[in-house]
């Protein structure tokens, strides 16, 4: 009867678990993104109840340590889940998994477990340190506590002992050795953990059948074929363990040869062991009499491992390429609709049975590690098509929104100003909007540096040439410029150089140009490295030569700060300022406006505030738009200041009204679009979208951005990744909204349409370029990832034409 029931949940398994597929497809990125998330949420939501979920051998296989009660949060079962998380947050744009992480470490304190020498306590160590590989959480992550243990263990008269001497430890410890010898620059904590590395091989390792025996009492033992016992998710921990070590071993380093070697060879074991329905058997060698049901704890970590093994060129693609998606499939179909993992094995020490509706913490780990791999190796070998719903303007540009004009309109030309986040070339794309047919990309300056603040603005001589000026992003104290021989656009001459001179170690950034016609000069607005505050250089002809700078905004706030500007014209003598006091980063800033004309600052209404002789504008004494939170408290949790402003949009209405975007930090996952706009008498400052979530971790406060139309800024383009109108998550990318709004309008009664949708990537940073009877509305979408990190093409629709 036994033997019965056996067979019909295996028939089971293979209609349910993992339908057998004679060829195995290739899985789309968005769903394996999906999927993982999905898990990682469930995980999280039923944390703290994971003993109800948890799978437990059959009665009479039961230990003492087989119970409901929820581990320790610094158990090395939750170690694993925790190491997987970890690696979800590297392809995730939620928030919600390393603000997860955080907390866990800073509710226990940054300590490692209880026992000093135990492979298994130190585990959670690995979350630690890698926390603090990001460089905004380092003065969160505390390292401290696991120094001064690993420090005590190298130190004692047991350093010595043969201490790691069960496989599943060389996942546990190793790979915490190794990333503190990387953080810290110390590498006697790798020679340790070679030493002990070592000891575990020659005890443990099987030359001949390639893989590791759990522990010495199995040198004897066989499975029922009469094979040797080699546990499925033993290996696993080994795999996944030098998958997550080795990118942390330095380069030049003679023993990274032997890991390297020892990866490859488990591989190659996992070829010959992968059963038909893309997993392996809880016994690699066992069978699949003796082993009917899957095992995805095991499976999920060879699944990692040989993600990462293609991705980091240590495993041949055309071979492993089938292996991986077989057993990503099989995976797949043991998530239920819940987002629980099924078939994971129970704690043990061998191979054994798993179950269909439990789990394991650290089986979900293994998971999400594989996951992510797989999600990165499908963006870098597979990924998904562009999208070309609406016109390709320029390939390979990005742009931050502190320069303009970015892209400007002449001669029925539509000039680009870009960055590539491949090359670093500082890029101008030629579009004629006649044609509707691209001239040219040009470049400008070769491999300037990968960074979208380095971005040109462009500005259109009387005689119809155009002047392009760019810079590094703070670490050169030059401005380069160049103008186009003709009004063609095609042939530019030789780039010149502004040099500034002055003590401080800091470079310049975000160039914006704009011409005053009562003063005959063209003002370049930039930030100063000698100050970190907005200042500007004035040419008398046109950009050919530039005078000395001039200090123009001044912070106010405590500390070091960078109130940040957009300009833009609200007539021909007159500039716009929007600008805050500080960097959302470090403080709780407030949102400022100011005009400038005639050598003097103005409010919207007129009243003269002070000349520039006078000395620069104090951030406060420009008339307040937002009052932030005046704070520099954050959360544990929070990278940037809650409350907090970006400024982000400017335009003039048909009675020359300025009308001010910007958006507003709540949370990581909760940002605001909002306007302020003058009506002639007062401010009329409101809500009007949800932004959503962060576009990365590292700067929390930034969104997609919004842009006016700039002869008429009641209509409005905004880019979000959640309904504008309420908030609610859509579950994928960043997408163009528009909306007429008017003065009355708020959130509640503006109507949304969605320009883009179901698109494969992000569309971020919309702009709205108007002149010689053309308007267009362009916007950055591809991969897209952080400032020195995307591969975006400019994107968009002409509304009119002439």
């Amino acid at each position: 009867m036994k033997q019965i029931i056996l067979g019909l949940l295996a028939i089971a398994f293979f209609f349910n678990c993992e339908k057998k597929a004679e060829e195995p497809t290739i899985p789309n990125p968005k769903d394996v993104l999906k999927i993982t998330e999905k898990v990682a949420n469930w995980q999280i939501k039923t944390f703290e109840e994971m003993g109800k979920y948890r799978a437990l051998p059959s009665p009479e296989n039961r230990k003492k340590w087989h119970n409901r009660n929820k581990h320790h949060e610094l158990d090395w079962t939750n170690a694993a889940l925790y190491s997987g998380m970890f690696e979800l947050t590297k392809v995730s744009n939620y928030p919600d998994y390393i603000n997860w992480l955080i907390e866990v470490g800073d509710r226990n304190k940054w300590q490692l477990y209880k026992r000093l020498y135990h492979a298994d306590d130190h585990a959670v160590g690995q979350l630690y340190l890698s926390l603090r590989t990001n460089p905004r959480l380092r003065r969160i992550a505390k390292i401290e506590p696991l120094k001064k243990q690993f420090d005590s263990i190298m130190k004692s008269d047991k350093a010595n002992d043969y201490h790691w001497d069960w496989c599943d430890a060389l996942f546990m410890a190793p790979p915490v050795w190794v990333r503190l010898a990387k953080v810290t620059k110390d590498s006697t904590y790798l020679e340790y953990m070679d030493m002990q590395y070592h000891k575990t091989y020659d005890e443990l390792w099987d030359a001949e059948e390639q893989l590791f025996f759990r522990d010495k009492s199995y040198f004897d033992k066989r499975e029922k074929n009469g094979n040797k016992i080699f546990w499925s998710r033993g290996n696993g921990w080994v795999f996944g363990g030098l998958a997550l070590m080795i990118p942390d071993l330095p380069k030049d380093w003679e023993g990274k040869q032997f890991y390297e070697d020892t990866f490859k060879k488990i591989a190659e074991t996992l070829v010959k062991t992968q059963r038909e329905d893309g997993t392996w058997s809880a016994g690699l060698l066992g069978g699949l009499d003796v082993y009917e049901n899957v095992e995805t704890s095991g499976t999920s970590f060879f699944t990692f491992g040989i993600a990462w093994g293609i991705n980091n060129g240590l495993l041949d693609r055309e071979i492993y390429e089938p292996i991986l998606f077989k057993a990503w499939n099989a995976l797949a179909k043991c998530v239920n609709e819940d987002g629980m993992l099924g078939y994971v094995q129970p704690i043990g020490a061998a191979p054994g049975e798993s179950f269909k509706d439990y789990t394991e913490v650290y089986g979900i780990g293994a998971f999400l590690a594989a996951g992510s791999e797989m999600y990165a190796y499908l963006n870098k070998y597979h990924p998904l098509a562009r999208d070309t719903q609406y016109k390709t303007f320029m390939t390979d540009g990005g742009w931050c929104w502190y320069q303009d004009p970015r892209a400007i309109i002449s001669n029925g030309k539509l000039l680009i100003g870009g960055l590539s986040g491949q090359s670093g070339d500082v890029r101008l794309g030629v579009y004629d909007l006649k044609s509707e047919k691209n001239d040219s990309t040009l470049v400008l300056h070769k491999k300037l540096q990968r960074d979208d603040h380095n971005v040109p603005a462009l500005y259109a001589k009387p005689d119809k040439s155009v002047l392009a000026v760019w810079a590094k992003h703070g670490t050169e104290k030059i401005h380069y410029y160049n103008t186009s021989t003709s009004n063609d656009y095609l042939n530019w001459g030789e780039t010149k150089e502004l040099k500034h001179e002055y003590a401080h170690k800091n470079g310049v950034t975000y160039m914006n140009l704009y011409y005053l016609k009562n003063e005959d000069k063209l003002y370049n607005f930039f930030r100063s490295g000698e100050t970190f505050n907005p200042s500007f250089v004035t040419s008398k002809n046109h950009g050919d030569t530039w005078e000395e700078s001039t200090h123009f905004i001044a912070n106010d706030i405590k500390g070091y700060q960078r109130p940040y500007a957009r300009y833009f014209q609200v007539d021909e003598n007159t500039i716009g300022i929007s600008y805050t006091d500080g960097h959302p980063r470090q403080y709780g800033n407030n949102l400022f406006y100011a005009e400038y004309t005639n050598g003097a600052f103005y409010k919207a209404d007129g009243t003269k505030i002070k000349d520039l002789k006078d000395g620069p504008l104090r951030t406060s004494e420009g008339e307040k738009l937002y009052q932030g939170s005046d704070t520099f408290q954050k959360s544990i949790v929070t990278e940037s200041v809650p409350n907090s402003a970006w400024t982000c949009a400017m335009a003039t209405d048909s009675e020359n009204n300025p009308h001010i975007g910007y958006s507003l930090y709540l949370s990581d996952d909760d940002h605001r679009y909002r306007i302020a706009s003058w009506d002639g008498k007062q401010w009329n400052d409101r809500e009007i979208a949800y932004a959503g979530k962060y576009l990365y971790k590292v700067e929390s406060s930034y969104t997609g951005l919004m842009a006016f139309d700039p002869e008429n800024p009641s209509k409005v383009y905004i880019s979000t990744d959640v309904d504008p109108s309420t908030g609610k998550d859509l579950g994928g990318v960043h997408e163009i909204y528009e909306a007429t709004i008017n003065a009355t309008d708020n959130i509640d009664t503006i109507e949304w349409k969605a320009i883009t949708s179901n698109s494969n990537y992000r569309n971020i940073r919309p702009i709205v370029v108007a002149n010689e009877g053309y308007k267009v509305l362009l916007w950055l979408n591809g991969p897209w990832y952080n400032f020195v990190d995307y591969d975006s093409n400019v994107q968009g629709i002409i509304l009119e034409k002439p």
